[in-house]
């Protein structure tokens, strides 16, 4: 028996690892498209001039990173906002046959997704309403922490890892997939039943926010319709070390893609403190493929955790609120609404109240945390200052009815330090228990209710605020 195992267990040894070198050869996930040579209208651009929302009011949710902690209060905001009614607008009322329920969910124009909040992002934008049906239990009590582990130590993935064009992401987009996203793409999301919405990654070559917009795929030539959307969010909460990038082809120069006027506008007065001139500078990147022919994205919060600034930047690049809306024809008495959804926690470390020496491993993951947060605060700081700048920007220029409305909802408004040590003291995961699932949902309502500027905000419609706490 000796003399015949050895043998048998050699060739199986060898059959083994040459299964493996020619996988780790040859495994890759498929590329993202070539765009075509013909120029696309997306239906994306058309939901934020809806007829089917107010003429008065642009009303924008950013959801931030937090692991399920963030998607499961984004979506708390989400039920929230539609127990706020408010009067429907008289360009809807006009096409009712009879008075419908108007609520401010109706009014949602634009949702940003970071990492954690880009999972309710982007299934409501997919299904709209009827994500209120059953995001809880498809996405919020799935345990997809366990379920991801279980398919990367699956055998056959084990073969394709060894590969350096497959990564620990690519299985995460694959697992999303299959049980959240069911083949979407981000063409089905430009046109789902929900609103617009942005999905955020970081380019990890430049540390810059990439999002994902028609605009941006055209820029490297690459077809967005096509490419899938558990894989948008999957670069999104590619958290670096637990998760390997997703990487993109960059198809530059293949397509008849323009140069927007901005960029070249901006290039041509090269001025180092201005910020438009840095974001051509850093948009002109993607036009060399020779110097960048990949893009590597990871988690979207190294760069915007809360899901603003590319907002902030985009406006700043069009020419400031003023311009865009002469371009749009906008005449006054609107509301540009900021509802930033910010799942920021403090959580105290243990070797901190032990006297212990904290290990490595320990300061790194205190370091990010650290550093997330001094950069939301600043963030939330430069949309302030904008703001101001926007309004006197209007004010000069005669149009003095319009209202700019920043909304940050956040676990340090809760007055009281026993509940607000426990929000901030939920991890960052993907899995949480039902329990803090569903409290998670029910102090978003709480947190937004009590904020003065959104009731500032929807007194100004004529709405209705339910007592703080009373979402379903």
């Amino acid at each position: 028996m000796r003399s015949n195992f050895f043998p048998q267990s050699l060739k199986i040894f060898v059959t083994i690892a040459v299964f493996l070198m020619l996988a780790s050869c040859t495994a890759q996930y498929a590329l993202n498209p070539k765009l075509d040579m013909k120029t696309r209208e997306h239906p994306m651009e058309s939901k934020l001039i809806s007829q089917a929302k107010s003429d008065d009011l642009f009303l924008i949710l950013s959801f931030s990173g937090g692991g399920i902690r963030a998607a499961a209060l984004s979506y708390g905001i989400l039920e929230a906002l539609d127990q706020v009614e408010i009067p429907a607008p008289q360009n809807i009322s006009e096409l009712q046959a009879a008075p419908v329920r108007h609520t401010l969910l109706d009014e949602v124009d634009l949702i940003t997704g970071v990492s954690g909040g880009s999972f309710t992002a982007a299934y409501y934008g997919l299904h709209g309403r009827d994500a209120l049906k059953d995001f809880r239990e498809k996405v919020l009590l799935q345990d997809l922490q366990v379920g991801l582990i279980r398919t990367a130590i699956n055998p056959v993935n084990w073969v394709r890892l060894w590969s350096p064009h497959f990564g620990r992401s690519d299985i995460a987009q694959e697992y999303y997939d299959s049980i959240i996203f069911h083949g979407a793409t981000l063409g089905d999301l430009a046109s789902g039943k929900g609103p617009a919405v942005n999905i955020l990654a970081t380019d990890a070559n430049d540390g810059i926010i990439f999002p994902f917009l028609p605009s941006q795929f055209s820029l490297i030539c690459s077809d967005f319709e096509k490419f899938p959307l558990a894989r948008a969010v999957a670069a999104s909460a590619a958290l670096p070390g637990a998760l390997s990038p997703i990487s993109l082809k960059n198809y530059a120069g293949e397509c008849n893609y323009k140069q927007p006027p901005w960029v070249t506008s901006a290039l041509a007065k090269p001025d180092p403190t201005s910020r438009v001139y840095y974001k051509a500078l850093m948009t002109k990147t993607y036009l060399d493929p020779e110097t960048k022919p990949y893009i590597h994205l990871i988690d979207g919060g190294v760069s915007d955790n809360l899901g603003v600034r590319s907002i902030m930047e985009s406006i700043a690049a069009m020419g400031g609120i003023r311009e865009i809306m002469k371009k749009e024809n906008i005449k006054g008495g609107h509301r540009l609404v900021f509802i930033i959804v910010d799942a920021q926690t403090q959580e105290r470390k243990k070797w901190s109240l032990l006297g212990e020496i904290p290990g490595i491993g320990a300061i790194l993951d205190a370091s990010s945390t650290i550093m997330i947060n001094k950069y939301n605060f600043e963030t939330i700081d430069l949309l302030r200052r904008y703001s101001e700048e926007w309004t006197n920007e209007l004010k000069n220029a005669g149009k003095k009815d319009v209202e700019i409305y920043i909304i940050h909802v956040c676990f340090d408004s809760l007055p009281d330090k026993e509940e607000r040590e426990y929000f901030q003291g939920i991890p960052t995961v993907l899995t949480l228990p039902e329990e803090k699932v569903d409290k998670l949902r029910k102090v978003a309502g709480k947190l937004l209710y009590t904020q003065e500027p959104f009731i500032r905000f929807v007194k100004s419609l004529g709405g209705n605020i339910p007592e703080a706490g009373q979402t379903k």
